[in-house]
């Protein structure tokens, strides 16, 4: 008669590579998280709520009307045009020409800017919201045309909030 044999060992290589697949598997994980920016703390950018008023040749106006307070060094703007003539322009704004209306200053200098909060307004000069037409004049918007202010944050470059109004007389 034939003794039948089992060997207790075969568990143990089983029990050894699928140790090993959940360590690499765990790894790879950890490697990717870290490639892809998990362990990077992303800062949130404000949350504003904006109306405007843009001024045929004279200037544009805008209302902060809720949202986060927000200093001006903090932002940039920009202006777009989305139909007309100039359709599809698009203008920085030197944020050091725009005029903060509570006090009638300067939004931003080299050395400082204003807080802007709910309530305030700020007035953005028509030459500075457009650029210079080689023609003479501004590639800006005609009467009733549209205009987009674009509002971003300057650390993230991400975009805060985006207001478009029409061009009134």
């Amino acid at each position: 008669m034939r003794k039948m044999h089992f060997n207790d060992n075969a568990v143990s290589p089983v029990v050894g590579v699928m140790l090993m697949l959940v360590v690499t598997i765990i790894i790879a994980a950890v490697v990717s998280g870290f490639a892809g920016g998990l362990s990077q703390s992303t800062s949130k950018a404000p949350q504003l709520s904006v109306g405007a008023e843009a001024h045929n040749d004279q200037y544009i106006l805008i209302d902060f009307k809720g949202g986060d307070t927000i200093s001006g060094g903090a932002i940039m703007m920009r202006t777009f045009i989305p139909m007309g003539s100039f359709k599809d322009m698009s203008n920085p704004v030197n944020l050091k020409n725009v005029t903060y209306l509570p006090t009638n200053e300067a939004l931003k200098t080299d050395w400082s800017a204003k807080t802007i909060q709910t309530g305030d307004k700020i007035k953005i000069s028509w030459e500075d919201a457009f650029a210079p037409s080689a023609y003479g004049g501004y590639m800006a918007p005609a009467l009733g045309e549209l205009v987009n202010i674009e509002i971003y944050d300057s650390a993230s470059g991400k975009m805060i909030v985006t207001v478009q109004t029409t061009v009134l007389p």
